[in-house]
């Protein structure tokens, strides 16, 4: 009866949900074999390796990147292209005029 009444409430009641194996030799071997299959039919493959790279850069030496006279106007703002080249026009009379009244 009180079962009856138990299960109304909780239909779960004094039944087992796990499932019980046992663990034997055989079922390990089973498991490591299958483990050990399935890792011999994966390609491995090295993802990074820095070996002899210092070696090859050091051969000639390192050398520091070449610093050019003027640096390369492409692709500046043309407003401030066009401030420049007036800039560098006048700034000849400018130095002029201070030497002559000197």
């Amino acid at each position: 009866m009180q079962d009856d009444e138990s299960r109304a409430t909780n239909p779960f009641k004094g039944i087992c949900l796990r499932t019980e194996f046992k663990v034997t030799k055989n079922s390990v071997r089973a498991a490591v074999s299958s483990l050990n299959r399935a890792a011999s039919e994966m390609a491995k493959s090295k993802n990074h390796t820095a070996h002899n790279q210092s070696h090859k850069a050091h051969r000639n030496g390192i050398k520091k990147p070449k610093r050019h006279r003027h640096t390369s106007t492409k692709g500046m703002d043309p407003k401030f292209l066009r401030n420049q080249r007036y800039a560098r026009k006048h700034n000849n009379k400018a130095a002029e005029s201070a030497t002559e009244e000197e």
